[in-house]
């Protein structure tokens, strides 16, 4: 695989039907809209999907299915979201790669308990990856079921295995990110931000993009900032991304039903504001104020964020 595209990566939301099954239809619609509105790539089955609500058979089901509705326009990559023995968790990650996705992810945060130190990381990834040659992998500072922020020696490391090409870093401190681009500096490893808060900044010390919640809804837009951001007053850039952070904020006390009520608003594809992690009901008036934020600026937002 050649090396993963810079920009907007969105974690992407799980459509649920009203009796709680995934909605097969509407995925395939959302997988289409993404890629048709600047995904630069796909990242189902993360926290954003609802991972640690589905099964590892419906786990599998989804990312096959964005791997065949991609149909290689995009890379796709997927988390496993199994602890365990190595060998358990390597037999995960080669029943994920068999889905045919780009990368299988693996979660910081289930490779070590919570509170241990990163003694037994180095042989529980080197077990994985002999036991699974040939197959690239990512990692993700997934902040559930704790947050686990890696050490810099352990993300040299990792990046230095040249196995590794995507880094979902969750630490949200921009000269830590500089660290850890330099870090991976030279091998095939790439750093994707979570904040959005933070974007223009991390790309300005070598962040390569964004993976985080504001991207499910707003792809092109966050793709348009990754893309221009180094050709536009740096003031402009900052005001553009306040917009979107104050957004993602907004949404996040009752997030995924929030976001996937404002992406049914916007894109209207026939997702439903069901949930299986948090199924809290909805303000639907402080989203649509939420909304209104995006919708008041030009319609072509090229006096905002030009191409």
């Amino acid at each position: 695989m050649s090396d993963l595209p810079d920009g907007a990566w969105p974690v992407m939301l799980t459509p649920f039907s009203a009796d709680l099954s995934v909605d097969w239809d509407v995925l395939d619609g959302y997988t289409d809209w993404l890629i048709a509105h600047d995904a630069a790539g796909l990242f189902p089955v993360a926290l954003s999907g609802e991972m640690y609500e589905m099964p590892e058979a419906e786990r599998l089901a989804v990312a096959r299915r964005v791997v065949d509705r991609a149909a290689g326009r995009v890379p796709v990559l997927a988390s496993i979201a199994e602890a365990g023995t190595d060998a358990e968790i390597a037999a995960a990650a080669a029943r994920l790669a068999a889905t045919g996705v780009d990368a299988v992810v693996l979660i910081a945060a289930l490779l070590l308990p919570e509170g241990a130190d990163e003694s037994t990381l180095r042989p529980t990834v080197t077990a994985v990856l002999e036991s699974n040659p040939g197959i690239q992998f990512g990692i993700y500072e997934c902040p559930l079921p704790y947050h686990r922020i890696l050490s810099l020696d352990a993300v040299e490391w990792l990046a230095e295995t040249g196995r590794f090409v995507f880094f979902k870093e969750t630490s949200h401190d921009v000269a830590l990110m500089a660290q850890r681009v330099a870090a991976a500096s030279g091998t095939p490893m790439k750093v994707y931000n979570a904040g959005i808060e933070t974007l223009v900044e991390s790309l300005e010390v070598g962040v390569s993009g964004l993976s985080g919640w504001v991207v499910n809804i707003y792809p092109e837009y966050v793709a348009r900032l990754c893309a221009s951001a180094a050709g536009i007053p740096r003031n402009e850039a900052l005001a553009f991304q306040q917009i979107l952070d104050s957004v993602e904020r907004g949404m996040g006390a009752t997030y995924p039903s929030s976001a996937k009520y404002l992406l049914e608003r916007r894109a209207q594809i026939g997702f439903q504001e069901v949930s299986r992690w948090r199924p809290e009901p909805l303000d639907h008036a402080a989203l649509d104020e939420l909304a209104g934020l995006i919708d008041a600026l030009p319609t072509a937002h090229d006096e905002v964020l030009p191409r």
